[in-house]
């Protein structure tokens, strides 16, 4: 009842009590800094934790203000001191993530200090392992808190006393209110942080029982590891086993052996084969190898064993089995046991999948069973054959990926033709000058929208004559805004002659033509002749035409531009839509429609002529008119559905082994590199990469690459 009394007293006594809520009454400017300082303590009633504001003014003396508190009681479950001081910690980090959370930029640094060694001697210490419940709560201290920022206070000075014991008797707040007496008195408080050297005492490690293994290797174990042929192996050993002969020989006085000298007999390589077998099956099968040495028994001990009923023959775990009296050889009827993850069972099988021409799992099984038994064989066999590079470069498919979408330019509607254009070159053409004959190639430039022909004679293969060739075109067609183009020696069905030439094509001498004319010049990568499917597929009509009306005759040089005037004509004149036979329909669309800007029996095209324009003007801007509707309306739904590649293929990324098709060569030929860079489309999908192979950084296609192996 005394105690009752006690605390009402009390609670009536703290209505007499102010504490000041203002952290800065002053301008932030007039503080040399701004700390904020928490303290924790616990007991065996509870714990708690106190918030300070250590205001340093330029002219006046430093001072602390209380900002925050809270406590809590001891759960009911007895728990140590030390813990609830650990607990009060975390309290107090908290706290102080709260603070400089909602009060950003107010505190230049944050101080946390605690009257608990074994709480201190816990958070320095982060290579020992402690309990559970330590270990939780140093997890958390050390994610909202650094080690340099905890130090350590005096009892009789921690305010956070208080918090865990509270107060009775008298009302002395001013260690509660404005923090310890260091805080008052000092200029610079650093965090003194004192630590044991030794752990004190009550500190909760977790006990971790720890067995050292000492594994005693055979002396021909790295051996084992060291080659990567069978018979290389065998060798070696036999090698080796020699060497030993003589040092014993040599050192231990044995006369009466002898010593072989030359090459390996037959004999020598048997036993050393004997003897990889032993030590294998020694380091897999061990006990079961041990058990029939010394009871002349089967071991079945080992559950992948039990079905081949194994026996000990020569030192060696053979297959038991069922053949025991047919006259097969012995090393059929009781095949050598292996187990299916070892290097020496990698290196037999890779052996006789080389012995048996790179075939498949079951010859490649069956034919090392005649003198080994490979558990789990099948699989065994399949990963080692899943890794033969021979056997994947011979395998290895053509990268695919989805058909990209059209480009702009090919389905913007525009105003003229060839505005944007594809160029590639065709020939040669023989023509007849004077008694002599020459050469002649053809330059071809197709509008890339409305499909229509415009066609060069080049008289060589040289920079200057293409240039010349792109002169004319420009000045009779006027200048594309963009030109598309293989790379230069990718050209299909081009002869050597062309590919030779156009690859030493003074390429920045084009490139200032261009660039003085506004074009931007756009390069396929090499070898990916699908990218120019557009061009390609009219020079196949170029010269289908102009075989038809020569009739395989040798031209001369104005004969030759003639005939190309006429294959412009009849390529311009081609319908770019189906055609059908409703009469209702208007005529089929053609580039001429654009192109020659006339008048077409059913064209169906109404000009007033009321108008205070030219009629001609106003018929001509009708004609551009009525294609491009037409255009948008016949020709770009038929550009919709993708003929071919229409499935998400995995993304070539940096880093992935490929192999780089070439037509001119083999596929055994076929270089390996290593993925450079990838230019991903605006569809997210990767469709050309810089390959790094031995000879530089190529830029490829994906379908001309074949993935080996990923980078993952």
């Amino acid at each position: 009842m005394s105690s009752w009394n006690e605390w009402v007293t009390f609670v009536r006594r703290l209505g007499t009590i102010s504490v000041p809520r203002s952290i800065i009454n002053e301008n932030r400017k007039n503080f040399k800094a701004i700390e904020l300082h928490l303290f924790c303590d616990a007991s065996e009633s509870g714990y708690g934790a106190v918030a300070h504001s250590w205001n340093i003014p330029k002219h006046q003396a430093p001072y602390s203000v209380l900002l925050y508190s809270k406590s809590r009681v001891a759960p009911i479950k007895q728990v140590t001191v030390p813990r609830l001081e650990l607990a009060a910690a975390v309290l107090s980090a908290r706290i102080g993530e709260v603070l400089n959370r909602n009060l950003p930029q107010v505190f230049d640094k944050t101080h946390f200090w605690t009257d608990s060694m074994i709480v201190l001697y816990y958070i320095k210490n982060t290579d020992s392992r402690y309990s559970t419940f330590v270990a939780n709560r140093l997890a958390a201290i050390h994610h909202l808190t650094s080690v340099d920022q905890w130090g350590h206070v005096e009892s009789n000075e921690n305010p956070a006393d208080w918090t865990s014991r509270g107060i009775r008797k008298e009302l002395d707040l001013k260690n509660w209110i404005e923090g310890p007496s260091f805080l008052r008195k000092r200029e610079s408080v650093g965090t003194l942080t004192l630590m044991c050297e030794n752990p004190p005492e009550n500190v909760e490690f977790k006990r971790c029982h720890t067995t050292n293994a000492v594994a005693l290797k055979h002396s021909l174990s790295p051996i084992l590891l060291y080659h990567s042929n069978w018979i290389k192996l065998i060798k070696a050993v036999a090698w080796l086993r020699r060497y030993v002969t003589y040092i014993t020989i040599m050192y231990s006085h044995h006369k009466d052996r002898s010593l072989s000298v030359g090459y390996l007999s037959v004999d020598e390589l048997d036993a050393a084969k004997h003897k990889i077998l032993a030590l294998v099956q020694k380091e897999v099968y061990g006990e079961a190898v041990k058990v029939s040495r010394c009871n002349g028994v089967s071991a079945t001990d080992i559950k992948e064993l039990k079905n081949l009923s194994p026996t000990l023959i020569d030192g060696l775990l053979c297959v038991g089995g069922r053949l025991n009296y047919s006259d097969y050889p012995l090393s059929i009827r009781h095949p050598v046991i292996l187990p299916s993850h070892h290097s020496v069972t990698e290196l037999i099988i890779r052996h006789h999948h080389h012995l048996e021409g790179h075939t498949g799992t079951s010859q490649v099984l069956a034919t090392i069973r005649r003198n080994y038994w490979i558990v789990k064989g099948t699989s065994a066999v399949k990963r080692v054959i899943g890794r033969c590079v021979r056997c994947i470069r011979a395998k290895a498919t053509l990268g695919q990926q989805m058909m990209a979408p059209l480009p702009k330019c090919r389905v913007q509607q525009g105003w003229f033709c060839l505005s944007s254009v594809g160029i590639d070159y065709f020939g040669p053409l023989i023509v007849r000058r004077g008694r002599s004959e020459e050469k002649r190639y053809g330059c071809l430039f197709t509008c890339l929208q409305t499909r229509a022909v415009h066609l060069e004679v080049a008289f060589n293969l040289s920079t200057d004559a293409f240039i010349m060739a792109l002169i004319r075109s420009i000045g009779r067609r006027g200048t594309p805004k963009e030109i598309y183009s293989d790379n230069g020696t990718n050209f299909v069905g081009a002869t050597s002659e062309l590919r030779a030439n156009m690859s030493v094509w003074d390429k920045h001498k084009i490139n200032d033509l261009t660039v003085s004319k506004g074009i931007h010049w756009h390069f396929n990568p090499p070898l990916a002749s699908h990218r120019g499917g557009v061009w390609e597929r009219l020079i196949r009509s170029v010269r289908r035409i102009l075989l038809s009306i020569s009739n395989g005759q040798i031209l001369h040089d104005d004969s030759l531009a003639t005939y190309f005037v006429e294959v412009e004509r009849i390529l311009s004149n081609r319908p770019i839509v189906p055609v059908t036979s409703d009469e209702k329909d208007d005529l089929a669309l053609t580039p001429n429609t654009l192109l020659l800007l006339r008048d077409c029996d059913g064209l169906g095209v109404e000009c007033s002529v009321a108008d205070r324009y030219s009629k001609r003007w106003r018929q001509v801007n009708c004609l551009a008119n009525t294609f491009w509707r037409r255009w948008i309306k016949e020709y770009i739904p038929l550009l919709q559905v993708r003929q071919k590649w229409f499935c998400k293929h995995r993304n070539l990324k940096e880093g992935d082994v490929v192999l780089v098709a070439n037509d001119a060569t083999t596929r055994g030929s076929w270089p390996m590199g290593r993925v450079d860079k990838c230019e991903t489309d605006r569809d997210g999908l990767v469709r050309t990469v810089m390959v790094r192979m031995r000879e530089g950084v190529v830029r490829r296609d994906v379908r001309k690459l074949c993935l080996l192996e990923g980078a993952e």
